[in-house]
């Protein structure tokens, strides 16, 4: 997805093939844990860097529009949030609870809410995000 020409989240089709390799790399360096354990942390470690399989933002979709978008905004699936974010029912005092957390998301999320906060005219300290 690119924002003001810069790539800020990636769906390829072919990223599932990358996370599938690189479960059975580490699944050959930490055979004590399970297949589906090792796949979560590769998946996650792929979240963190904004890939994603075009699946995944159909799930997050679902999960999204199936919850509240205050609860969405403290969902463990960052698609959610990023959603969340940047629905119009989320006022500016709920961002501002939100903004001490923002430090804690990957730097993709991060833009997200930065310009969220950006558009509702909101200071944004470089701390924040």
């Amino acid at each position: 997805m690119l924002i003001d020409e810069k790539e800020v989240i990636n769906m390829p089709y072919f990223v599932e093939n990358f996370r599938y390799a690189e479960t059975h790399n580490r699944k050959a360096d930490e055979p004590d844990k399970s297949f589906c354990e090792i796949h979560e942390e590769v998946r996650d470690d792929f979240a963190k860097k904004g890939i994603y399989y075009p699946g995944d933002f159909g799930f997050a979709l679902d999960e999204y529009l199936s919850v509240d978008a205050k609860i969405a905004l403290t969902s463990d699936n960052w698609l959610v949030r990023m959603l969340a974010i940047m629905d119009r029912r989320i006022g500016k005092r709920t961002l501002e609870k939100v903004k001490p957390e923002i430090a804690n998301l990957p730097e993709w999320l991060r833009y997200f809410y930065y310009l969220r906060l950006q558009s509702e005219n909101m200071d944004v300290l470089e701390d924040d995000v």
